[in-house]
């Protein structure tokens, strides 16, 4: 990734990512009986779709021509993987059981650890390395952005901790 281009298409299937990922966040916060659970990830979700209107903007700030070209050849098979995983828990028509939603919790686990270990710090590092020495353009609030994104991905990971505390307390 070293142009304008591959990277706007690498914020785009981010957005891609993050909208997809907040989908299966918010239909499992609908589909389970405990509240509190379901609000916190229902907060989850909204962090997730802002994230992903974000990567849009940072995208039309590099490009006004959005083609996200092919995402599962840019960001990788488990970029792919957790995407197809997303859609899944997006289109679930039943209900969550407390057994179901330990796995569910681990797997939401996995998209949180993708998102902050993997594409997050690949995607700064070039955000600010492409900024900086392409077009000399003052990245604070590009910078500031992503490092909000960061955060916000690492309170995640301790929300799903709280909720499967909380879920085992109860057991």
């Amino acid at each position: 990734m070293g142009t304008a281009v591959d990277l706007a298409k690498y914020l785009y299937c981010s957005a891609i990512f993050e909208e997809e990922v907040a989908k299966a966040y918010q239909k499992i916060s609908e589909k389970v009986s405990d509240k509190e659970v379901a609000y916190l990830l229902e907060y989850i979700a909204k962090d997730s779709f802002k994230h992903a209107t974000a990567f849009k903007a940072l995208t039309a700030h590099l490009t006004h021509q959005i083609d996200c070209g092919d995402c599962v050849k840019m960001m990788g098979e488990a970029w792919a993987k957790t995407i197809e995983k997303a859609k899944r828990y997006a289109a679930r028509e039943n209900e969550v059981t407390a057994s179901e939603l330990k796995s569910i919790l681990q797997e939401f686990e996995s998209y949180e650890g993708y998102a902050g270990e993997e594409y997050l710090t690949i995607l700064y590092t070039e955000v600010v390395k492409l900024l900086t020495n392409h077009y000399n353009i003052d990245l604070q609030d590009s910078k500031t952005l992503l490092e909000w994104i960061i955060e916000d991905e690492k309170r995640h990971i301790q929300i799903l901790t709280l909720i499967k505390k909380r879920i085992t307390e109860q057991d």
